[in-house]
């Protein structure tokens, strides 16, 4: 039933008496505007005097109000009250004061959004300093944006656009883009101050700016908060999934300061958000600004008399970069930029042209290769100009600060540094190589003051580069590179393998260039040697036989995850070079080969240490070794027999064997015996051999052999008849 007044009185209407039309025009309406089905408790009682359970409750029903409807999540409602307080007169306040209503003044009470009532429940100062009911709601705020943002950096409407009359859609639209854009703005800062305000593990105050500075003097080195590591996550995060969004700077600053922070899962969980972006980032403009960004950060850091730390996780992101635009298409790419340009200044008419281009691009999602090409080209400029800094650091100034002391954080990014030009040195332009190969000769000079790895790497750079874009352009022996990777194998299985699967586990499985588990030392050293022996003819037998030789005499005091990798790359080296007469005679017995001279180990050049006058005995040793992956590739080595390729390639197995060090599995034989209890199978008629036996027979004269009791006489030992001897007498002796 309907009421409706005239004049003075009511008139009531049933719903009988309604025409058609009425009632299809209000059962329209209904559909029109749904009731919500999510009721939201607590909304009149402040956040701090809820309990704790009740904001729980509250945070999880303001998140599915939200999805379902965002559009009314985002924007504040009104509540009309009279001048008396009361809200919503009734029905009998109506009927006996018809003549005050009209004299009482209507006051507006505006109430918060949902997302605004979201976002004072994840700051402790207006919840009630309730950690753990911030927490989820930064958790929840996260999933709610993760959701409802779009793939798209939303423009906000000028002035002048707003002074022209527009449909009511379009006027919605604008504002639903300004709402969400100010929620997403206050959620960002209300991130930003909580890792400010528990960085370094005291409490969080949101509204002061002393604690920060109380911290800073104290040293800074506390364990930040979970709210504070909460937070910083949700940033990375939001890096992953909405890198196209608006803000984006401020999110790329807060991740890549967080990316040398001393807390591991912090480092660990800034570092892989970076990774993800460069991976899915197909146009190249926040790749580009990330890189940037991080490319000031590394230089400030390798200055001299600095405390910026900078670890080597924030320089191995640089290795899931997917370039793959050469220096010279990208000046191509730049002068056919400038081209259009000066045409679009001269004619009005290729200016229209051009943009019209770029809104069917932008339209079709699809991404102009010229500007990608601008884009990979600056980020390569700011990698390798990276690079060559860390490397003058490391060469030219000896690797000491101000003091005199040793610098250990340019040798700590030096094998990472030495990775990525090895990786995108058939990039850079042909000018810039020569005086990459003088440094890397610099750097060689003094191997054995470097690192391991970085020693390895700087071979393997080395290698790369020349069989590249080096090729032909600089002739240089490779004997200057291959002196030191043979003096450097035999340092090889001294690497500290537990801290490595431990940063390799806590590192970004899912982004990294390089999901392998072996110890990188070894990895880069079958790669060095693939290099310059697989993949290239040697002349040389002498080095060839000193290589071998090293190779396997290193792998005796390997740990079986890194002695059956060099195991396998020594077998491959030995059946690309089958025709060398020398390579062969180390494969018999040490009085049966007749040559010159004697075997010296301990010479520094490959071709003077005669190899080929030796053995490989060590294999002989190798068969019996306790690791059953081992044993198989040092009995197939001699007996020359081929891998299994791409299963058995040396790098396969240093990644399968790795894994299993990770998951503490123990690699054994299976040993298969009959059960005692099993029933005996029918015998099958077979035919018989030559001799008249039977197949079954045979099986059956086997297995009696094996189940004979095997008698082994042993001497007893010597005891002196003690046993026989009366207690006192076995005293006395």
């Amino acid at each position: 039933m309907t009421d409706k007044k005239r004049g003075g009185g009511r008139v009531i209407i049933d719903d009988e008496s309604k025409t058609k039309r009425q009632r299809k025009s209000k059962s329209n309406i209904k559909q029109q505007h749904p009731k919500s089905s999510t009721i939201i408790p607590h909304t009149d009682t402040p956040l701090p005097s809820l309990l704790p359970h009740q904001r729980i409750d509250l945070i999880a029903t303001l998140c599915e109000s939200i999805l379902e409807d965002p559009i009314a999540a985002v924007a504040s409602t009104r509540t009309t009250t009279t001048n008396n307080g009361n809200t919503h007169p009734t029905k009998d306040d109506a009927n006996n004061d018809n003549n005050d209503d009209s004299n009482q003044q209507q006051l507006y009470t505006k109430t918060p959004s949902k997302l605004t009532t979201l976002l004072h429940l994840a700051s402790p100062t207006t919840n009630g300093y309730d950690n753990h009911a911030a927490r989820l709601s930064l958790i929840s705020l996260l999933a709610v944006y993760q959701d409802i943002l779009p793939s798209y950096r939303i423009r906000l409407p000028t002035a002048t656009e707003m002074a022209v009359k527009v449909s009511k859609d379009i006027k919605q639209t604008w504002d639903y883009e300004r709402r969400l854009l100010n929620g997403y703005q206050m959620y960002l800062t209300l991130l930003e101050k909580t890792w400010e305000g528990g960085r370094y593990g005291n409490s969080i105050h949101l509204t002061g700016g002393d604690s920060k500075n109380s911290n800073k003097r104290r040293g800074g080195g506390g364990t930040p908060t979970t709210l504070a590591a909460t937070s910083i996550i949700a940033l990375s995060t939001l890096l992953q999934t909405n890198y196209n969004f608006n803000f984006r700077s401020n999110i790329l600053t807060m991740v890549i300061s967080c990316a040398s922070h001393t807390n591991d899962e912090i480092r660990y969980a800034c570092c892989s958000s970076l990774k993800i972006m460069f991976d899915k980032d197909a146009s190249g403009e926040a790749s580009l600004e990330a890189v940037k960004r991080m490319g000031k950060v590394i230089k400030d850091g390798i200055k001299k008399n600095r405390s910026v730390s900078v670890y080597k996780e924030l320089l191995d992101c640089w290795m899931c970069l997917p370039l793959r635009v050469h220096e010279d298409e990208a000046a191509a790419a730049k002068l056919a930029t400038k081209i259009k340009n000066k045409r679009a200044k001269k004619s009005q008419q290729e200016k229209d042209m051009l943009e019209i281009e770029r809104e069917l691009q932008e339209g079709d999602a699809t991404l102009d290769k010229i500007d990608v090409a601008k884009n990979q080209a600056e980020m390569l400029h700011t990698v390798t100009m990276t690079y060559f800094r860390i490397l003058r650091d490391c060469c030219g100034g000896d690797g000491n600060d101000g003091n005199g002391k040793k610098n250990g954080m340019q040798y700590e990014l030096l094998p990472v540094c030495l990775r990525g030009l090895a990786k995108f040195s058939h990039l850079i332009h042909l000018d810039a190589i020569s005086d990459l190969m003088e440094v890397l000769k610099d750097l060689l000079k003094e191997s054995h003051n470097l690192p391991l790895e970085a020693s390895i790497n700087c071979i393997l750079c080395a290698l790369k580069t020349l069989k590249g874009p080096g090729q032909d352009a600089i002739p240089t022996d490779p004997k200057e590179y291959l002196i030191p990777l043979y003096n450097e194998i035999s340092r090889l299985g001294v690497y500290n393998y537990q801290s490595a699967a431990v940063d390799n586990n806590n590192s970004n499985n899912t982004a990294s260039n390089s999901n392998s588990n072996m110890d990188p030392s070894i990895e880069a050293a079958i790669r060095c040697i693939d290099h310059a022996f697989t993949q290239r003819r040697e002349l040389s037998a002498s080095r060839l036989c000193a290589f071998l030789k090293r190779i396997v005499s290193t792998s005796m005091h390997c740990p079986p995850h890194s002695s059956a990798p060099l195991i396998a790359s020594a077998r491959q080296m030995a059946l690309r070079y089958a025709s060398s007469s020398k390579v062969q005679h180390m494969f018999e017995n040490e009085e049966e080969i007749v040559s010159e001279g004697m075997f010296t180990s301990d010479a520094s050049d490959p071709e003077h240490s005669n190899a080929h006058a030796t053995s490989l005995w060590e294999l002989s040793l190798l068969k019996f070794h306790v690791n059953p992956m081992v044993a198989d590739h040092a009995v197939g080595m001699a007996n020359n027999t081929f891998l299994k390729l791409p299963g058995e390639s040396p790098l396969s197995i240093g990644d399968g064997m790795g894994r299993n060090v990770n998951e503490g599995y123990i690699a054994h034989r299976a040993i298969m015996k009959r059960h005692p209890l099993a029933t005996k199978k029918l015998p099958v008629k077979d035919d018989e051999d030559e001799f008249g036996t039977s197949t079954n027979e045979r099986k059956k004269k086997r297995q009696q052999r094996r189940n004979q009791n095997q008698v082994r006489f042993i001497t007893p030992r010597k005891t002196g008849c003690w046993h026989l001897l009366e207690p006192t007498c076995v005293s006395m002796l």
